[in-house]
């Protein structure tokens, strides 16, 4: 995968990322063998995945020779222009769009102008559903929109390695999931791995793969950042939680919750999350 080495890998767990989208353009475009984009200065950000085929994008001056399961990205000051090879000519999702951040002020996103992410189901998944919402055009059109491609960039920020989480591997999903099911009680690694379909070792190694943390970390971390929500939201004392969320004592859930969030959980309620 061609990830510059400058980008650096984003713990999902410790860093909270947003990027919201205003979408002007979203084509599923089969290209013919004579299509090209003329030489042009844009002032918009362009995310295209490349389905299938091949073809050339200049960017800056710099030529990327693309195939299936490339993803380019362009932020607004780059001169741009392309061209699908005519013996194989391209398919390719394309997005023309404003990117802000969570304060909506404008940002961009952190992907390479060229890398390799290969054909993935998911994202071209995602690119389906996108075109439905917009050939029915209905009132929240803008809305279904964004969000779908918010989840696809989220989704795009796991494949390419600059976040990591449990979303990234569907075992580690069905961990998470089991662990929230039996939150109240004591689970050994050899029943969360069982229960996601893996050795208990190999779930290991998969958890920190994929959230820098080993099995026991990863459940502590749920069962600590589902106390401080039923602390804050329901008002709940710190010795019902300590019961609810699968702590063996009082003492034992403050020490912990507070090597964790860096406070003690009876302040949880004044916490800004």
């Amino acid at each position: 995968m061609e990830i510059r080495a400058e980008q650096k890998v984003v713990d999902s767990a410790m860093s909270q990322i947003m990027y919201v989208p205003r979408i002007h353009y979203f084509v599923d475009r089969i290209c013919t063998p004579t299509w090209v984009i003329d030489r042009q200065l844009i002032d918009f950000h362009d995310l295209t995945y490349i389905a299938k085929g091949r073809g050339e994008y200049v960017l800056d001056g710099v030529t990327y020779c693309v195939s299936d399961g490339d993803l380019i990205y362009i932020p607004p000051g780059i001169l741009r222009e392309a061209k699908t090879d005519p013996e194989d000519a391209m398919h390719l999702f394309a997005f023309n769009m404003l990117i802000f951040d969570a304060d909506f002020r404008p940002s961009r996103l952190p992907f390479p102008l060229h890398c390799h992410i290969g054909p993935d189901a998911k994202t071209e998944h995602l690119m389906l559903r996108i075109k439905q919402v917009f050939a029915m055009r209905e009132a929240t059109c803008q809305m279904q929109s964004s969000a779908l491609f918010m989840e696809l960039v989220s989704h795009l920020l796991l494949l390419t390695g600059f976040v990591r989480g449990a979303a990234s591997d569907p075992r580690v999903q069905k961990a998470a999931a089991y662990v929230m099911e039996n939150i109240s009680r004591h689970i050994s690694s050899d029943e969360i791995g069982r229960a996601a379909g893996v050795h208990p070792g190999y779930l290991n190694k998969l958890t920190v793969r994929s959230t820098g943390k080993s099995v026991s970390r990863f459940v502590t971390s749920i069962r600590v950042n589902m106390a401080e929500d039923a602390l804050t939201f329901e008002g709940i004392s710190v010795r019902e939680a300590a019961e609810r969320f699968g702590f063996s004592d009082i003492f034992h859930f403050s020490k912990v919750f507070k090597k964790y969030k860096g406070y003690p959980p009876s302040a949880a309620k004044n916490a800004i999350l």
